[in-house]
């Protein structure tokens, strides 16, 4: 067999050099991420009151004075959960040069906590009519509505990961640096717990716009880029009924007590919105091109003569799918991925 009209007439093939770089992010990226949830919620609020196990508890009755017994109140109120993230995140994706003009993003990942849990707060506006308590006395005039701080919490997960292709632009800016523009799907998945109950865990859809910096440094790259986007969530299934759930709620005339309530009540859908802004510091290596036997990212004469001169033997480095042997299926992989500068 003779290879060597083969080789030059690959030689006189020319087509553009497809470059690709594993890139991972560098301890400087950083995310800011908050997530706002409200459910309305309806029912009553009496007080904890219970002639056999809490004699001394606190009553409430309708109106500023008079009447008798623990009385239910009827409420409405909305429950905001919100939760607060910034971290420096850890992740990883491969960035490629394709056609002129063009580039695309596979394998995005990231870790958007990265051992910094964020916080959560669960706090309750509530409207209600005039009432008034005994143990502790006060009078509560009616409220169109007042902020009550109910739980905190953590979160401990917050993962980015792409749902889709990605492909998007890129314009050379100066020798070996482009400006990028690129929209990926990603779906977030957010967890933790407040107040002793667990949330989340359901995953949404959402996009990371990027734009940004990419610099070829022969073999390594750097790309710097920020996202900023706001999207609502919803609508969301109303957690579980509340049934006499502790409910402590300060003195109003005289202030300086609290009176112990027990809250019921029942949750409507809910919804929200997810705010997340990235700033990405990214390094890349070229990823690894199959045929490339010398390691300088092309395929071409160089490496046909290197899996030539190993043909029938079991050169590691000239067995491209590592079956034991230098031979016609190597050299289709030298082929299919031949390219020239």
């Amino acid at each position: 067999m003779h290879y060597a009209p083969l080789a030059l007439s690959l030689l006189a093939t020319s087509c553009a050099l497809a470059a690709s770089f594993d890139f991972h992010l560098l301890p400087s990226s950083t995310a800011q991420q908050s997530l706002t949830l409200s459910y309305p919620l309806a029912g009553t609020f009496k007080g904890n009151y219970d002639a056999t196990t809490n004699p001394t508890g606190t009553q409430t009755i309708p109106g500023y004075f008079g009447g008798s017994g623990n009385n239910p109140i009827a409420y409405t109120a909305t429950t905001l959960m919100g939760d607060t993230i910034n971290s420096h995140p850890a992740g990883s994706f491969v960035l490629a040069l394709t056609t002129p003009g063009v580039v695309s993003v596979t394998g995005f990942t990231a870790d958007l906590i990265n051992g910094t849990p964020g916080t959560v707060g669960v706090d309750l506006t509530i409207s209600y009519p005039s009432f008034h308590t005994v143990s502790p006395t006060s009078i509560y005039p009616s409220v169109g509505a007042i902020t009550i701080p109910l739980a905190t919490g953590e979160v401990s997960l917050a993962t980015a990961v792409q749902s889709g292709p990605a492909i998007g632009t890129r314009v050379e800016t100066a020798p070996n640096t482009f400006t990028v523009n690129v929209a990926i799907p990603v779906t977030v998945l957010v967890s933790g717990s407040a107040g002793g109950q667990a949330f989340g865990g359901d995953p949404t859809p959402t996009i990371i716009a990027l734009t940004g910096t990419l610099t070829v440094n022969g073999t390594s790259a750097t790309f710097t880029a920020t996202s900023a986007s706001t999207e609502p969530v919803g609508p969301l299934p109303p957690p579980p009924p509340i049934v006499d759930q502790a409910f402590p709620l300060p003195t109003v005339l005289p202030a300086g007590s609290t009176a112990n309530l027990l809250l019921s009540g029942t949750f409507s859908e809910g919804n929200g919105t997810s705010t997340l802004n990235l700033t990405i510091n990214a390094s890349g290596t070229p990823t690894p091109v199959s045929g490339d036997l010398n390691g300088d990212q092309i395929v071409n004469a160089m490496d046909l003569a290197t899996l030539l001169s190993a043909w029938g033997t079991s050169t590691t480095t000239a067995d491209i799918n590592g079956d034991g042997f230098v031979d016609g299926a190597d050299l289709v992989f030298i082929l299919s991925n031949w390219t020239t500068q």
